[in-house]
């Protein structure tokens, strides 16, 4: 492995979340203080869906006929444009053109996630290094999370601008990545290759399909965080909701460092299981805080990020990408995130969407005890996850072994 290589997927990574985070991280407060908070839940419906149709396509045309740096950059470069030509749509108040392209938006985005993340695997030694990538991406996430805040942005349509112009940047540096060619190119393209069958076949193994029905599922935990948080946080009085949200990112960052140690101590069941349960804890502690705002509870709720992210999704791309052959690594990526940003994201947002309309219908400090009932509900669904998960994931856990490979003696997760 070049000494180079490392380096320049650490960037890709921090931008490619860098991005996200621009146009992602407080959508749900840009469109309540725009008056459209009655669309939040519907505007994350559409980005699940998106989520659906694109990445598991666009993963096998990784695999199978364009090489992977390529086919990212191009993505983050129409994007860009999408993306600029949102703020106009919010500003006028014209919420089905909004969705529409925030529906393109998804579509465009989504894949360059699993893409990310297949590109970082093919080029680094075993998985262990891959949780040193990804932190960079949690960096990319707090620092425009922390300049929007600054900045005053938080729920300002600027968030869409800057995003486009960063997507710009990251499109483009693409292009300059390790080529990452398509690892199945030359072989004859079957019907299955369209459907992509190969990566579906993973649903065979009877843990990994436990495994993705938890992740649909504690996406609800997930989703009424990333999209009423800042919502919430308003209500509470404070008003950089994206600054004050960097305390998750940072424990995020701490706890992505250690992944590998606990992985190596503990095993997969373990360590994603005890993310299931920090989502309980967190969902119960916001609940505490709507009627005792003390800041020391949201602050304890804030920094379990680390915890309930890169134990359970973080360490879920790991299990995944171990379970992958290599001629299928991008769709199972794909897949992964099809699953948990797709379907997941799809039925979480109807959801907690729902529970939201029905449930916070006041204002400001007036809802504070609405927002108390609001997060008993997610907190049931993690519990839920977590017996599931407890009592039929029956993988054993993976080890670090050392393994002689071609290109020498590498450490790699091995299943046991």
């Amino acid at each position: 492995m070049k000494t180079t290589i490392v380096p320049r997927l650490l960037i890709m990574m921090f931008l490619q979340y860098f991005v996200q985070g621009a146009w992602n991280m407080t959508l749900g407060l840009v469109l309540s203080t725009s008056g459209l908070s009655s669309i939040i839940g519907t505007s994350y419906a559409l980005l699940g869906i998106a989520t659906i149709l694109s990445p598991l396509f666009i993963g096998m045309v990784a695999d199978r006929f364009i090489a992977s740096q390529k086919i990212m950059g191009i993505l983050h470069i129409v994007n860009a444009c999408v993306l600029l030509a949102i703020p106009a749509q919010i500003q006028s108040g014209n919420a089905t053109m909004f969705l529409v392209l925030l529906f393109i938006v998804g579509v465009l985005f989504y894949p360059t996630t699993g893409l990310s993340n297949s590109i970082s695997f093919r080029h680094i030694h075993g998985a262990k290094t891959f949780p040193v990538i990804r932190v960079f991406g949690t960096f990319g996430f707090m620092v425009i999370g922390f300049l929007l805040g600054q900045m005053g942005f938080s729920g300002s349509i600027m968030t869409f601008k800057i995003a486009a112009i960063s997507a710009i940047v990251l499109g483009i540096y693409c292009f300059t990545l390790p080529n990452t060619p398509a690892a199945g190119k030359g072989k004859k393209f079957l019907i299955k290759d369209l459907l992509c069958l190969d990566a579906l076949a993973l649903f065979k193994d009877k843990n990994f399909t436990v495994f993705m029905g938890c992740t649909i599922f504690l996406m609800i935990p997930k989703t009424a965080y990333s999209a009423y948080v800042p919502v919430f946080l308003g209500a509470l009085g404070f008003n950089n909701a994206a600054t004050i949200m960097q305390i998750g990112i940072a424990t995020e960052v701490i706890f992505m460092f250690l992944l590998s140690l606990f992985l190596f101590k503990f095993g997969f069941k373990k360590i994603i299981l005890w993310g299931a349960i920090t989502w309980v804890l967190r969902s119960l502690l916001f609940s505490f805080a709507a009627v005792d705002a003390g800041i020391l509870v949201i602050v304890i709720a804030l920094a379990l990020q680390g915890i309930c992210w890169d134990f359970f999704f973080t360490a879920g791309d790991i299990y995944v990408d171990n379970k992958a052959d290599v001629t299928i690594k991008a769709q199972a990526q794909s897949l992964k995130f099809m699953i948990s940003n797709g379907l997941g994201l799809l039925f979480a947002s109807s959801v907690t969407g729902y529970i939201f309309n029905h449930t916070v219908v006041d204002q400001g400090a007036a809802a504070l005890k609405q927002w108390q009932q609001f997060w008993i509900y997610p907190a049931v669904v993690a519990a839920v996850v977590a017996l599931v998960f407890f009592l039929f994931f029956k993988d054993k856990g993976m080890i670090f072994q050392k393994k002689n490979a071609e290109e020498g003696a590498v450490s790699e997760l091995k299943a046991v």
